[in-house]
């Protein structure tokens, strides 16, 4: 947090109170003075010899320097008066570091009366600024944590609202259907088996959204060091998943592509969500690549810390106001928006929490040749290669 520092500008009471002070404090040192200098005369006085000893002393230091010498009484005037104004100072500077540290605790007090957006902008002497900036720290991060806390409740109130009414729409439907034939409100045995088939087509959307729901709230409750990580070998990955959308493809009429720069790449991560991931990424290819004919899902080694695996698909591009909300939960793009694909608005975003919780990040283009997926991946190398849990399952 940058804050405009300043020097603490003194209330006329502090400047009265400070002078009032150095009166006081200076007229006790005068007092103390007398006192001193009553009872060395006396005992100069009673004590010649100790004196004159003294006297010998100080001109021997200076032998031979032809520099006449004070009197005794002369440099011990001057010793004291030294002695006085170090005392006046220090009197005065705690005393300017009472009036900071009230001026902190004001500060302090009003910051507590909920004005967190304000830090303490004084430049303080001694320690005192050590206190301040860790203060102005601490309000900094108190800040975040309750920005964060009233973005997570937002959240998780806009994710109560896209769910209600994902749900609401298809549930309306499957109780107009099943009532229609619970009233017996149809004609013929194939208007019967319409009204069952719609029913069953809309659990079937519910199920769908349900499902992808749970993964995402399951995905993002975790962290890298909650992961079941386990070497993958990149490219038996990229090979086998693509590999299981064949029919899916021929049923399209389209065709799946796959290459890498590597022939093996060992990697730690969850094998079960990267390969969600992956997943997530051809079959939002297959729902939303309109017109496409192909898709590509590639591996690319950018460097010894980066892996790039990359998902395309040549069908009809993305706008680019859409671009920067693909992964936002619940978010379809407009032209998407037909509810025969049986999209949720949760893929893209699941894919986006796998990713980030791999310390990667993900990115999107898109141009009337190509839309691409792309997921940023650090290279974690391990001491030897496991089979991964979705090689096991093949």
């Amino acid at each position: 947090m940058k804050t405009n520092t300043k020097t603490i500008q003194l209330t006329h009471k502090e400047r009265i109170s400070l002078f009032t002070d150095a009166v006081l404090t200076s007229l006790f040192i005068l007092i103390i003075n007398f006192l001193v200098f009553f009872a060395t005369e006396v005992y100069y006085s009673t004590h010649p010899d100790w004196r004159n000893t003294l006297i010998r002393f100080g001109n021997s230091l200076i032998a031979g320097n032809h520099i006449e010498l004070w009197s005794w009484s002369n440099g011990f005037i001057v010793m004291i008066a030294a002695l006085d104004m170090f005392v006046l100072y220090i009197r005065l500077f705690m005393h300017y570091k009472r009036i900071q540290e009230q001026h902190i605790i004001r500060d302090l007090h009003y910051i507590a009366d909920g004005n967190f957006d304000y830090t303490i902008p004084y430049k303080l002497l001694g320690d005192d600024q050590k206190i301040v900036e860790s203060i102005n720290i601490l309000v900094s991060n108190v800040i975040h944590s309750m920005s964060e806390e009233l973005k997570t409740e937002r959240s998780k109130d806009e994710l109560i609202s896209n769910v209600s009414h994902d749900i609401r729409t298809p549930l309306t439907s499957i109780i107009g259907y099943l009532g229609l034939i619970e009233n017996k409100q149809f004609t013929n045995e194939e208007e019967l088996y319409k009204y069952i088939h719609v029913a069953y087509s809309k659990a079937k959307q519910m199920k769908s959204l349900a499902d992808a729901l749970f993964e995402y709230t399951k995905i993002t409750d975790k962290d890298y060091n909650k992961l079941e990580t386990r070497k993958i070998e990149m490219k038996a990955m990229i090979d086998q998943i693509a590999a299981g959308f064949d029919l899916e493809m021929d049923e399209k009429g389209m065709q799946i592509h796959t290459k890498t720069n590597f022939d093996q790449l060992v990697i730690d991560g969850s094998p079960n969500d990267l390969a969600r991931a992956i997943n997530n990424l051809i079959t939002n290819a297959l729902k939303y690549g309109f017109g496409g004919k192909n898709i590509y899902v590639e591996g690319f080694r950018v460097n010894e810390k980066e892996l790039e695996v990359k998902v395309s698909n040549d069908g009809e591009k993305i706008p680019e106001e859409s671009l920067k909300h693909v992964f936002d939960r619940f978010y379809r793009v407009e032209t998407s928006r037909n509810k025969s694909t049986g999209g949720t608005g949760l893929g893209l975003a699941i894919v986006h929490e796998v990713v980030n919780i791999h310390g990667g990040y993900c990115s999107v283009a898109s141009s009337d040749e190509l839309t691409t997926f792309t997921l940023h991946l650090p290279i974690k190398h391990g001491d030897k290669l496991e089979p991964s849990r979705h090689e096991e399952d093949n």
